[in-house]
């Protein structure tokens, strides 16, 4: 009852974190925040089947090796995305956050991947087997994003958590990622308040030894504080009765339309895959 506590707990702790965070980390805010879960057909899906079709999709999307079948994923991952009524705005926020990665990670792949005959554009050589693989790795970056952002818009953290410990997922695995995502935001407020102090002492980054001992020294306390704080929560935990097994008091039912939706999102996956292995 202790970690079902926390998760209900989760989304106020994190607006206090937020409004200090928010002003030094927007994007890490933001990015975690959790969606709102609107009424959808995906929403009323067994959360144990829902994972699981979307877990299976996940898994497929990241073993697919051609851009043909990775844009069919992606749109798969886009229908599903208007079936979790996900919100539109929402996405193109979090979305802005990943595309510079994304890009970063593309966007040699033109000119380093070996290319016997390589494309002319100018004085400029582009690699095609580079460019095939660029055009990969985006649309599967994208599908994988969506998928996860549908779960996240389906399902509450509670129940998705909830769904995985009746699915027989490793407790402990559960009660890490349980934590981690609940603590980061409490952790980028204690970054802030150390930023915040160092701004009204007058601190400012420059390129000095000065100023990488003062980064040193708020890392140093960041982690001792984050330890003393851990140390905290596991002795109110045992103190409350914590076993290391997740409870709950919610009871999940089996419908018909729960198996239906997960044999075609499984399976249109799972034979979308079986296509690019045949030919």
């Amino acid at each position: 009852m202790v970690l079902v506590g926390i998760v209900s707990l989760h989304s106020s702790d994190s607006m206090r974190a937020s409004g200090a965070g928010q002003v030094f980390f927007p994007a890490m805010t933001s990015f975690l925040t959790p969606l709102v879960c609107l009424e959808s057909p995906l929403r009323r899906f067994d959360p144990r089947w829902k994972l699981a079709a979307l877990t299976i999709s996940l898994v497929v999307t990241a073993c697919l090796q051609t851009p043909v079948t990775a844009a069919i994923a992606l749109i798969g991952a886009v229908i599903l995305a208007g079936l979790a009524r996900l919100p539109i705005p929402a996405f193109f926020e979090r979305l802005k956050i990943v595309l510079p990665a994304l890009v970063l990670f593309t966007i040699f792949l033109p000119f380093v991947v070996p290319d016997p005959e390589p494309v002319l554009i100018g004085p400029i050589r582009l690699s095609s087997p580079g460019l095939r693989l660029a055009l990969l790795f985006i649309l599967k970056a994208l599908a994988i994003f969506t998928l996860t952002l549908v779960l996240t818009a389906a399902s509450s953290l509670s129940e998705t958590l909830q769904g995985a410990a009746s699915l027989r997922v490793p407790g402990t695995l559960i009660h890490i990622a349980m934590l981690t995502y609940r603590y980061l935001f409490l952790f980028a407020n204690e970054l802030g308040r150390l930023r915040l102090a160092l701004r009204v002492r007058g601190y400012r980054n420059r390129p000095t030894m000065h100023c990488y001992r003062t980064i040193g020294n708020v890392a140093g306390t960041l982690l001792v504080r984050s330890s003393e704080r851990a140390e905290r929560v596991a002795q109110a935990m045992r103190c409350r009765g914590f076993d290391g097994r997740f409870r709950s008091l919610t009871e999940f039912r089996t419908r018909a339309t729960d198996v239906a939706g997960f044999a075609l999102i499984a399976g249109e996956y799972a034979a979308l895959l079986a296509w690019e292995i045949l030919g």
